[in-house]
């Protein structure tokens, strides 16, 4: 009987379907001239699990057993194995209300002094109180992102040795070159390099020297500013300066300055072969303009 046969036949059939295919004394004064006068900027692709091909579930014939004949030849089923090289693209999914996080551009700009609180023009008088008389000074700043240039002058008026009631002049100016070596939106730091001059009674000398000045925002008008300048040769100075700067007006373009200084003058014995040293510290206030 040819019945087992054709149940046997679509059990194959199926079964192969359902198979499946990762100083001493005054600075530049010598002895004999000071006894003659006594007379300074993603979006997270989520690729979905791809399943693979389709696939085709067969069943199988079976025999009736209510009706005691043969079971009539079912039709041919015809398989269709899934394509060997296809790929399901792959499906790109976003979270709706999803911002992509920006990231910060890595430009030139990133680390600049770019701000209201940067200055490229300062401007200021100031009046300077010491131990041994008094002096007026004269500073002017240009500054660029980088690089920028001082000028820093101050006469001063100090009381003579003799104690007659005479006073000896004294003028003290750098003319500095500036570069910003640490910058941000608090501040900055800058290195100083260029010449100072000083001039006594008696002698005028002209030196490299170098220096340190920086500025630290307390708030945003209100500033820690502190420098320092020294010249070691031909003579020797130290001039230190340290202090408030205080922003106020429209646009900020005022500044109110005050704080300490000092000035070491020592003319190295250029004079009449004995060192003179001058230490004068004392307080100091300024007015001016910052752009």
């Amino acid at each position: 009987m040819s019945s087992p046969r054709h149940v046997l036949s679509c059990a194959l059939l199926a079964g192969a379907l359902l198979t499946s295919a990762s100083a001493e004394a005054r600075f530049g004064k010598s002895s004999t001239s000071s006894d003659e006068e006594a007379s300074g900027s993603r979006t997270h692709d989520a690729s979905p699990v791809s399943s693979s091909g389709p696939v085709h579930d067969a069943s199988p014939v079976t025999e009736d057993s209510g009706s005691g004949g043969d079971v009539p030849d079912a039709p041919p089923v015809e398989s269709y194995p899934p394509p060997q090289d296809y790929v399901e693209p792959p499906t790109t999914y976003v979270t709706p209300g999803y911002v992509t996080p920006s990231r910060p551009r890595s430009s030139g700009h990133e680390d600049t002094f770019a701000s209201r609180r940067h200055r490229n023009f300062t401007l200021g008088i100031e009046a300077n109180a010491m131990r041994q008389g008094a002096g007026v000074g004269l500073h002017l700043g240009l500054e660029g992102e980088q690089f920028g240039g001082f000028v820093r002058a101050s006469a001063l008026s100090l009381r003579a040795e003799d104690g007659l009631g005479v006073t000896d002049d004294i003028s003290v100016t750098a003319l500095h070159l500036s570069m910003a070596v640490l910058k941000g939106q608090a501040g900055r730091v800058r290195l100083e390099g260029g010449l100072s001059i000083a001039k006594a009674p008696d002698v005028t000398f002209v030196g490299p020297s170098v220096g340190l000045s920086s500025e630290l925002y307390l708030v945003s008008a209100l500033s820690l500013e502190a420098r320092v300048q020294l010249t070691p040769w031909p003579y020797r100075q130290l001039d230190a300066a340290g202090g408030l700067a205080w922003y106020f007006g429209d646009w900020r373009m005022l500044a109110l300055r005050g704080g300490m200084r000092m000035l070491v003058l020592n003319d190295a014995g250029h004079v009449d072969g004995v060192v003179h040293q001058d230490v004068l510290p004392g307080p100091y206030l300024s007015f001016g303009l910052a752009i």
